[in-house]
């Protein structure tokens, strides 16, 4: 299928310039599709059929990037919710499944700068670093100093990922390094609280060195990871706020990991009461069970 006509192109254009009508394209379809050189009322309807077409079937593929939404291994039992506001998302979710049992599950989630297919973009570049140089054994800190510098190499300046990643071991341990992510929250003996130590994000400069650090969950012991499509939506500008998603967790900890997603997701509902979210959402439950 054939896209959109392109356009002549003018090195000496202001690059915020539509080029069919010269005037400025707009700030929100800008932000959407920063690469965008054509505003969208300047589009035929065979155009605009085009890009949507163009949409859905890049949704498509993603989708089928995405790992089982539930699965067990070594003694963990791994759960996410992923919920694109639009076709497209630059939230990355990803659960690398290792061949035995005595090897360490890799769960990783982020969520990229920007939106649109521009951030899917970037995603599915994120998809495939962390695929290619999780099973050299190295660290998960070197793992990220490794994909930080290809990922700062290969994109623009103003572009990042907050991003975090576990190994979670079948004794329990579970090994952390988060790269500028929203803390994820856990649920042990001790109550519900965020977990501490964060970084730079992917991306932002080069030469970042990442650390790790490590929890031991017991059998019943909760994570929750999310991207900050859950916590930071806004009604009267009052934040949902990670308060309120401790709280929903709290609340919520005796469920099973599934519906404990989607009771904390409902939460977030309540609180918006018919208001519009801007943002994707992902949420992961990382449950001990042995």
């Amino acid at each position: 299928m054939t896209g959109p006509e392109p356009l002549p192109h003018d090195d000496s254009r202001d690059l915020d310039e539509c080029l069919a009508c010269h005037e400025p394209i707009s700030a929100e379809q800008r932000f959407d599709h920063p690469l965008a050189s054509v505003c969208l009322e300047c589009l035929s309807e065979e155009q605009l059929l085009a890009l949507e077409s163009d949409l859905e079937l890049a949704g498509t593929v993603q989708r089928t990037l995405l790992p089982p939404r539930e699965l067990r291994h070594g003694g963990w039992e791994v759960t996410y919710l992923w919920e694109p506001h639009g076709a497209v998302s630059g939230d990355h979710i990803d659960l690398l499944v290792p061949a035995n049992d005595d090897q360490p599950l890799h769960v990783l989630l982020g969520d990229v700068s920007g939106k649109g297919i521009a951030a899917a973009l970037l995603q599915s570049h994120l998809h495939a670093l962390f695929r290619a140089l999780a099973p050299v054994e190295v660290s998960l800190s070197e793992l990220f100093n490794r994909v930080g510098s290809l990922f700062f190499a290969a994109t623009a300046s103003n572009t990042f990922a907050t991003f975090i990643g576990l190994r979670l071991f079948a004794d329990g341990r579970a090994v952390i390094t988060n790269a500028g992510h929203p803390r994820p929250l856990l649920n042990d003996r001790r109550g519900v609280r965020p977990v501490e130590d964060a970084s730079l994000p992917l991306g932002a400069i080069d030469g970042v060195h990442y650390t790790e650090r490590e929890l031991v969950l017991r059998p019943g012991e909760t994570l929750l990871l999310y991207t900050d499509g859950w916590t930071e939506p806004e009604v009267n500008d009052e934040e949902y706020g990670v308060g309120r998603a401790a709280a929903a967790l709290r609340r919520h900890r005796d469920l099973p990991p599934s519906q404990l997603l989607a009771a904390c997701r409902h939460d977030l509902e309540q609180f918006l009461d018919g208001a519009d979210r801007t943002d994707d959402i992902t949420m992961v439950a990382l449950r001990r069970i042995l």
